[in-house]
């Protein structure tokens, strides 16, 4: 079987290997996707939502993170000293060959792989900010964050991310992308996938295009409106709905239950708080709403806050 990445072995054009890591852009991408509105729908939200600022199934955040693992590894594999033993479960990994097990020398790799998704997170964080004007996540609450776009505790699930992906998903990764190469480019090529790549291609940039220009008219009319403020005003509303049919129904418990249901909500919010003095700057304004501080120990927009004390 031909090899994707080995250039001494495989007479591959370069706009060969440019359509393969499209093609594992696009498959991070809607692999991000589905992750996210499943984790959306059973973690967070607890409802079926868009997590992304596009109006199809992907996320291009995660195609650019797979393509940096990626990409990583293969530089890394190829181009460090063959004395250097890395992680080779299958025994043909990127050119090398001897199956190897975890070895010291996969610090490097980890170490390069953590600080790219990282850097990856920073860089799209800061163009949503600088650029739009607009956090699709805010950290500034977490100790030790960067502008409300990087954390310690979130950089530490990144680097567990790369663990997980080196050690787990890169050689699969690596022989599913090895046969995608020659089911394109081999003995007999199938252009039809080809071409279905370019029409999902096609499918996205207009997506792309029409989400940034919409994104952005959004945005400005959240910052002059308060839109987003009114957002968040009605789901503090249901929320405080919420809060008040559990008390009714809390109220209708037997005694017996009552006193079991107490005996555990004390825990839980021992353990919650807890976890907030550990990883949140001030862990009183996570339950006590404050003038920068939503009812969640999120923090607000300055704007937002002027705004608030404009109609009062």
């Amino acid at each position: 079987m031909e090899n994707l990445l080995i250039l001494e072995s495989t007479p591959f054009r370069p706009s060969e290997l440019i359509l393969v890591l499209a093609t594992m852009f696009l498959a991070g991408a809607m692999i991000g996707y589905v992750l996210e509105v499943l984790f959306r729908r059973f973690i967070t939200a607890h409802k079926w939502v868009n997590p992304g600022f596009m109006k199809g199934p992907w996320l291009p955040m995660y195609g650019f993170g797979l393509l940096i693992i990626f990409l990583i590894c293969y530089l890394l594999y190829t181009f460090l000293p063959s004395e250097w033993t890395f992680y080779n479960p299958f025994g043909d990994l990127y050119g090398r060959t001897g199956a190897s097990g975890p070895t010291v020398y996969d610090l490097v790799p980890l170490a390069i792989m953590s600080a790219g998704l990282i850097g990856l997170e920073f860089t799209a964080g800061l163009i949503f900010v600088k650029g739009f004007r607009v956090k699709l996540w805010d950290y500034s609450n977490m100790r030790g964050s960067i502008l409300g776009i990087i954390c310690p505790l979130f950089n530490l699930i990144w680097c567990a991310v790369a663990v997980l992906y080196y050690y787990l998903i890169n050689p699969l990764v690596y022989r599913f992308f090895s046969s995608l190469f020659d089911y394109m480019f081999g003995s007999s090529p199938h252009f039809w996938f080809i071409f279905l790549i370019g029409l999902v291609y096609g499918i996205f940039f207009i997506d792309l295009v029409d989400s940034l220009g919409l994104f952005t008219k959004v945005a400005k009319v959240a910052k002059e409106s308060n839109i987003v403020t009114t957002y968040e005003n009605v789901r503090n509303e249901q929320r405080k709905r919420n809060r008040e049919a559990r008390k009714k129904i809390a109220e209708a418990m037997p005694s017996f239950l009552k006193a079991g249901s107490a005996k555990g909500g004390k825990t839980k919010e021992k353990i919650k708080e807890m976890a907030y003095k550990a990883v949140l700057i001030d862990p009183d304004k996570s339950s006590k709403p404050a003038e920068n501080y939503d009812e969640h120990g999120r923090p607000v927009r300055e704007e937002d806050v002027e705004k608030k004390e404009e109609r009062k």
